[in-house]
């Protein structure tokens, strides 16, 4: 049997590969080692104020997930939000709960810890860059990003890219 090697991912860390084939543990969202570093700057920002922007919407969601508040990134999330994985299949979350079930997964293996860096997205959307390398060693990516896109103050998508240069590439072509 192939020992499992990692295979890079959004924000929140990276996919268990066997093989090359990727590993379904039955759950949406990605695997990765544990984060640490300096936490992000609370930013009390919630949907619904007339003043919010997406950065901020971002930072308090992330914050949130750092404090295991899942109340708060529940009203962040839309009831329809998707995050999609590099490629479709069966990685993808389809609806909050499925976010909100994988996101509580990764907190519990302590992937909320680490340092996250923040670049506009253009108008609606925030670029989150992860460096899973500082943490997890040369097995892992140096850079992940995912693009999160939101209406109505909400986060609707989330879409993960295996660097920055590739998200904001993506984020230019719309």
């Amino acid at each position: 049997m192939s020992h499992a090697k990692r295979e890079q991912g959004g924000v929140f860390g990276s996919r268990a590969t066997r093989g090359g084939t990727r590993v379904r543990d039955g759950r949406c969202g990605l695997d990765g080692p544990p984060t640490n570093g300096a936490a992000a700057g609370e930013v009390r920002a919630y949907p619904g104020d007339m003043n919010s922007k997406p950065t901020e919407i971002a930072r308090e969601g992330l914050e949130a997930w750092r404090k295991g508040d899942f109340e708060t990134i529940e009203e962040i999330l839309d009831p329809n939000v998707e995050w999609r994985w590099f490629e479709p299949g069966q990685w993808d979350c389809h609806g909050r709960d499925d976010v909100i079930r994988t996101l509580r997964e990764r907190y519990d293996q302590g992937f909320a810890r680490g340092e996250l860096e923040f670049r506009d997205g253009g108008e609606q959307a925030v670029i989150v860059v992860s460096h899973p390398s500082e943490i997890g060693g040369p097995d892992w990516p140096s850079e992940t990003a995912t693009v999160m896109q939101f209406r109505n103050e909400r986060v609707v998508a989330m879409q993960d890219y295996r660097t920055e240069a590739e998200a904001i590439a993506a984020v230019e072509q719309r």
